[in-house]
């Protein structure tokens, strides 16, 4: 059984290295063995024409990964140095990796069912821990392999088969550490806090993690400048603290054979760091992680709706703008969850935090091209730069997906012994919690914010991205193939349907550009052009109503 598993041939020829650790080899390989085996049985999907479909969430993402990497790829072929295109491919790895790490796979990382399950067995805490991490680590090289697939095909091409080992070592370096820094900050928020308020630090520090890496992203760009159209290198001190840094140099080194004393150092502190970050973890870390995962089961109450003034805002809107008492029960209910459920909320807090982040990032190019700061943000106004805020619609519209997920999965059982003929009622009203509980807010913050921006004549222009968002999540419910909410298992890897993602980027895109280029700041054009779109959301919705979902 335990042969069929590539990560167990390729533990086997590893053998060597727990030789002298506390690791039973052999009990670590039953363990991985055994959650790989549970990985590949995975509840079947039902689809909208009543079948079911055995969907494998972590090829799928592969697959996309691989489209993805395609583009990616292609940065090998421009005539920039390699540093540079080695700094952007290994920058859009970190990227897409920790977004990964932070929404799917913190849930393996603090599961404390292991514990509870295998830790009953003559396992010891070492071997638990590193089946664990070596788990996590297992799917994020395949990802990197994915991601990267394209580029070292490429690569190879331009500069030999040597490129190859220099990508093996980064995949396998940086996902170890991507693995290590994370356990190493989780533990230090076990340790510190308990109960309830351990989960909300929790939350936040996932969002502080994906702002961190989205920021860090656009500073590894700052390392090159153009001058008189030539790309040159700028190594600044902070640059020796970027991993994409790290391992630029480690190409430079590697493939080309350089023998630059800055290269060298980078090329060894991407080896390096990796490992002293794993003896930190296993020496100090790991002797108390156990113990500290088990806070998290502490609760330190339950659940109670609030009686203040946002609730109170909240059950206004949802009896105005439900349907009927059906829609408005399940409004209530999708809302209660979305409050409730830890593991939903370690999904979508990050991507909410990155859909109010990336249209600022959008402006930079622009303010950072003028005379100073100032000067930029005053040349926003009367722009149309307010169709940046299309970007947080992209991530308000694909979030909307992780609504099928829920810790408690189990329990979507209780769907069926609701006297309702259309269970599609369910869906629409989920959809309209998600949008006042997530949409609504986050757009009102950041329209107030590009409304002073670009100044009071941009109203109307926001007023059209604000009706184009609801159309859109109504758009969403009537073309994707979408679960009941709460009602799929969260699985590592697995819980982005990158297909439909890409999609709807294309769709948000398209309305942008439209926008864009026709809408102008027209008062009573965008006026017309939002009563034209209440229009379209009411018959959207309509035909989601009958849509009939098993």
């Amino acid at each position: 059984m335990e042969q069929k598993f590539v990560l167990i041939k390729i533990l086997n020829r590893l053998k060597w290295i727990f030789s002298k650790s506390e690791v039973d080899f052999e009990m670590l390989k039953s363990i991985l063995t055994l959650k790989l085996t549970l990985d590949e049985r995975k509840s079947p999907i039902h689809l909208s024409d009543g079948k079911e479909k055995k969907v494998k969430g972590l090829k799928a993402n592969l697959l996309m990964l691989v489209f993805v990497g395609f583009f990616v790829g292609m940065m090998m072929t421009t005539p920039f140095d390699l540093y540079y295109k080695i700094t952007i491919v290994a920058s859009m790895d970190l990227f897409f990796m920790v977004m990964y790490m932070v929404s799917d796979f913190s849930g393996v990382l603090l599961d404390v069912r292991d514990k509870n399950i295998i830790m009953t067995k003559p396992v010891n805490q070492q071997t638990m821990n590193a089946a664990r991490i070596i788990h996590i680590v297992y799917y994020m090289v395949a990802m990197f392999l994915a991601l990267n697939l394209m580029s070292m095909v490429i690569g190879t091409g331009v500069y030999g088969p040597k490129i190859l080992l220099a990508f093996l070592i980064m995949m396998i370096a940086l996902s170890f550490l991507i693995v290590i820094i994370t356990t190493i900050v989780y533990s230090a928020l076990l340790e510190r806090f308990s109960g309830e308020k351990l989960k909300d630090i929790i939350n936040i520090f996932q969002i502080i993690l994906s702002i961190t890496t989205i920021l860090a992203y656009q500073v590894a760009a700052r390392i090159f400048e153009f001058v008189d159209l030539e790309l040159t290198i700028n190594i600044k001190w902070w640059t020796y603290l970027m991993p994409p840094a790290w391992y630029a140099g480690l190409f430079k080194v590697v493939v080309e054979g350089t023998t630059d004393t800055t290269y060298i150092i980078m090329a060894v502190m991407g080896i390096v760091v990796p490992i002293l970050a794993g003896l930190i973890l296993i020496k100090w870390i790991f002797p108390k992680f156990e113990s500290y995962l088990m806070k998290l089961q502490i609760e330190d109450g339950i659940f109670i709706s609030k009686n203040n003034l946002s609730s109170r805002i909240k059950d206004i809107l949802f009896n105005v703008f439900s349907k009927d008492h059906t829609e408005l029960a399940f409004m209530k209910f999708s809302d209660s969850n979305l409050s409730r459920d830890r593991k939903l909320k370690l999904m979508i807090y990050p991507n909410q935090a990155i859909s109010m982040l990336f249209p600022f990032i959008m402006l930079f190019p622009i303010i950072q091209g003028s005379d100073g700061i100032l000067a930029g943000i005053a040349g926003l106004k009367g722009s149309m730069a307010y169709v940046a805020l299309y970007m947080s619609t992209m991530f308000f519209t694909t979030n909307f997906d992780f609504i099928q997920y829920s810790e408690k999965f189990e329990a979507a059982f209780i769907y069926d012994s609701f006297p309702i003929d259309n269970k599609n009622i369910i869906m629409t009203g989920a959809l309209k919690a998600y949008y006042f509980k997530y949409v609504l807010p986050g757009m009102i913050v950041m329209s107030a914010i590009f409304i002073v921006l670009c100044g009071f004549e941009s109203v109307f222009g926001v007023l059209v991205v604000n009706v184009m968002t609801i159309l859109l999540l109504g758009f969403k419910i009537n073309f994707s193939r979408l679960s009941l909410p709460f009602s799929r298992e969260m699985i590592p890897g697995g819980n982005k349907n990158m297909g439909a993602t890409f999609v709807y980027m294309g769709i948000c895109g398209a309305v942008a550009a439209v926008h864009f280029f026709m809408l102008k700041n027209n008062p009573l054009f965008n006026l017309g052009i939002t009563a034209i779109v209440m229009v379209l959301i009411k018959v959207a919705f309509l035909k989601a109503l009958k849509r009939r979902i098993v």
